[in-house]
Formats: C-alpha cells, structure tokens, sequence
C-alpha cells in the first residue's frame, strides 16, 4: 500500500487524482495552514496527520511515506507577484520540502510551482532547487514544464513540475503524453430549459467571447494573458462578470 503525504496541501487534488486513478494508498498526512482548507480535508479525506504551519513541525513528527508531493508557494515566483523569489518568506518553502525528502527519503516525490520559477534570478533559484535535490544522490531528478490545456483540460495554465524517484527502484519516469482537448460543447446540457436572467452587461460580454474558445472566465478576457479569449488561465470565485 502506498503511503503518501502532501504539504501545502490546498484541496488535495493530488489525494483525489489518486483515487480517481484507483491507486491504492495510505493518507499518512496533510499540511496546510488556511483553516477553510483544513476543514475542506477534515471533511473529504481524513489523513492520519494533519499539520498547520509545516516550517513549526518536528521533522521527526512526519510519518514515513513513499510518495511525498508539494506544490510550494507560488506567489516568489510569479509573474502575477513582485517576484521576490527566496527573499520572500513564501519562497524558502522549498527548504522545508527539501527536509522532509532528506529524512523520510519517500521512493517518489513531485513538487510543483509556476512557470515563472524558470526565469526568475536568471535561472538560479531554479538551478539551485534542482542541485539541492540531486546533492541528495539517491534521487534520478527530472523536470519539466506542462500545460493543462495540453492534457484535456480547458484552462492555460503553465506549471513547472519536478520529479524525483529512487535510483534504487531503477525505474524510468515517463512524461504523460499529450491529449486532444474535447470542445465544451460536449459538456452542454441542451435539455436544461432554465432561463436565467443576465444584466446588459452580461450580455455585451458574452457577444464578444470567440468562437473557437474552449473555456473562459470572461474577467480574464480583458487582460494580457496568453489565449486569454480561448483558455481561461486560472479559474477565480469573484468575477466582475
């Protein structure tokens, strides 16, 4: 049985995209330290463990595991931020990722972050994550960056993702293979006869959506995203729509 932990755990969409696959598995821990999103796994996941502030924990207080997966905080290294990279508080996270895969040495590990850590300080926060991990030496390290709208979801979306996995196991990782994304025109209940009521506004703004899109959040279709009037960059709960 496979024993996994997440930190920074959010949702824990890798929790579920596990059982969506029917892998097998033990739920060792989460951490996260937005309560709305503690409660959120209290009520869908259970973990055995669930921690707050993870740079607070003992290291000896995490449970062994066997795939340990993190998406560390974004906004250091954002091109939406003010790009302060390790400067910021948010952005040493990593280090703490970095202990958990020294002392627990889990067989597989995936940390995840915006396409901007590439970039920012010339490459070199990047080059030294990945000298960080491969210093280990017990770890084959891969990276590399994915597109969700490349993989049948309807969002542009750019993330690196890093990849480790034991040399002992002798395994050889492979990327997934891209996938045609389905027209959301699929998704469309043409039975639903509701009439809901939209403000002029509402309207005018739905006259100017392209035609080729697959999905979009109409706030982002005034701003300087790439395929912003074709793939929504990010989906968001306040809308000036």
């Amino acid at each position: 049985m496979l024993r996994v932990g997440t930190d920074c755990s959010g949702i824990e969409a890798p929790i579920m995209a596990l059982k969506q696959l029917k892998i097998p598995f033990r739920h060792e821990f989460s951490s996260e330290i937005d309560k709305h999103c503690i409660e959120s796994i209290k009520a869908n996941y259970k973990p055995k463990k669930i921690f707050g502030d993870m740079k607070k924990r003992k290291i000896k207080d995490v449970p062994d595991i066997d795939l340990y997966i993190c998406g560390f905080p974004c906004q250091p290294f954002s091109m939406a931020g003010e790009r302060k990279g390790t400067e910021d508080t948010r952005g040493t996270i990593f280090y703490e990722c970095l202990k958990v895969i020294r002392n627990k040495k889990p067989n597989y590990f995936i940390l995840e972050n915006v396409k901007g850590l590439i970039t920012i300080d010339e490459g070199n926060t990047l080059k030294e994550i990945l000298q960080s991990l491969k210093e280990l030496k017990i770890y084959n390290v891969e990276w590399k960056v994915l597109n969700t709208k490349d993989y049948g979801i309807p969002q542009n979306r750019e993330r690196v993702f890093i990849v480790g996995i034991k040399k002992s196991l002798k395994k050889k990782f492979k990327w997934p293979e891209k996938k045609k994304m389905e027209s959301l025109k699929k998704y469309i209940d043409w039975k639903d006869t509701r009439k809901d009521v939209l403000t002029e506004r509402q309207k005018n703004q739905i006259k100017i959506i392209n035609p080729n899109s697959y999905f979009i959040d109409i706030s982002f279709n005034f701003h300087k995203y790439p395929n912003a009037d074709k793939y929504s960059p990010c989906l968001i709960t306040i809308s000036s729509f």
